[in-house]
C-alpha cells in the first residue's frame, strides 16, 4: 500500500512540498491538472521539475464536460512528457445543466479519453462524484460506465464525496459495482459549508473510519490524503491510517 498527499497550499514552493513529503514518509504527491495547468508553483519548468523530483507524482485531472474536447490532447501529451503510467480523472458537469442527455455525453467523452489512455498503457483511476453534483453519481450510471470502461481503468473512491452526507449504505453499493484500487481520504463535517463539502484532518470530523475500512476490507492500493492544514495535522492524519 502506498500513501500519498495533495499539496498543502499553493503559496508553498514545489520543491518544499516534495521535501516535506519525503521527510514525512509519503510515497506519492498528487498534483492538480485543470485546463492545461499543473499546480506546481515557483518553478521555471513544471515538467522538468516534476521529472527531477525524488518522489512519485500523479496527476489529478479535473475535467468538466466541456474540457474534454479542448484539453484531452494536452493532458495526454503532459502524461507522456512525465512518463506517467497512472493518472486520476475526476469527471464533472459544471458548465451545463445536468440531465439525462448531458450525463450520457459526459460518459461518452470520458470513455473516449480512457480508451486513448488505455492504448498508451496508462492506468486511469476514475473518481466518484458527490451528492450535490448529481452527475456520474447514481448506481445505474456507475454500472453503465464500468460495463463500458477499459480493463485498465480502476476506481478511486473519494470518501468525503460519499460521507459528508453520512451515506455508508451508498458506499457499500458503490464498491459492490467496482471495488476501489485507490482512495482519497480526509475527514469532513456533515452537510456543506459555504456551499462546499469540507476536507479536514482525520479525527476532526464525523467519519467513522473503522466502519469505512470494514466496508473496504481487503483494500490494498493507493491512499491519498486530501487535506490542507497545519503540517502536524497532515502527519497525524497519515499516522492514523497507516
Amino acid at each position: 500500500m502506498k500513501i500519498g498527499r495533495n499539496l498543502r497550499n499553493l503559496d508553498i514552493p514545489f520543491d518544499e512540498e516534495i521535501d516535506f513529503s519525503i521527510d514525512n514518509n509519503f510515497d506519492i504527491v498528487q498534483l492538480w491538472y485543470k485546463r492545461g495547468h499543473i499546480d506546481a508553483i515557483y518553478v521555471d519548468d513544471v515538467i522538468e521539475s516534476i521529472n527531477k523530483s525524488k518522489i512519485q507524482t500523479i496527476l489529478h485531472g479535473a475535467f468538466d464536460i466541456n474540457d474534454f474536447d479542448d484539453y484531452s490532447k494536452d493532458f495526454i501529451d503532459t502524461l507522456l512528457k512525465l512518463n506517467h503510467k497512472e493518472v486520476i480523472i475526476h469527471p464533472m458537469i459544471k458548465t451545463m445543466d445536468v440531465n439525462e442527455k448531458t450525463d450520457k455525453l459526459l460518459v461518452k467523452k470520458l470513455l473516449k479519453l480512457c480508451n486513448e489512455l488505455d492504448k498508451l498503457n496508462i492506468k486511469v483511476y476514475i473518481e466518484n462524484n458527490h451528492f450535490h453534483m448529481q452527475t456520474f453519481y447514481t448506481i445505474d450510471q456507475w454500472k453503465y460506465f464500468w460495463k463500458k470502461a477499459p480493463k485498465n481503468t480502476e476506481f478511486l473512491l473519494d470518501i468525503v464525496h460519499v460521507l459528508y452526507h453520512d451515506d455508508y449504505e451508498y458506499m457499500k453499493e458503490l464498491v459492490k459495482v467496482k471495488f476501489p484500487k485507490a482512495l482519497h481520504i480526509a475527514d469532513t463535517k456533515k452537510g456543506r459549508v459555504n456551499n462546499k463539502h469540507l476536507h479536514i484532518p482525520i479525527g476532526d470530523g464525523i467519519i467513522d473510519f473503522k466502519k469505512v475500512f470494514k466496508i473496504l476490507k481487503g483494500f490494498d492500493g493507493i491512499i491519498i490524503l486530501e487535506i490542507k492544514s497545519l503540517d502536524y495535522k497532515i502527519i497525524d492524519s497519515r499516522n492514523k491510517i497507516v
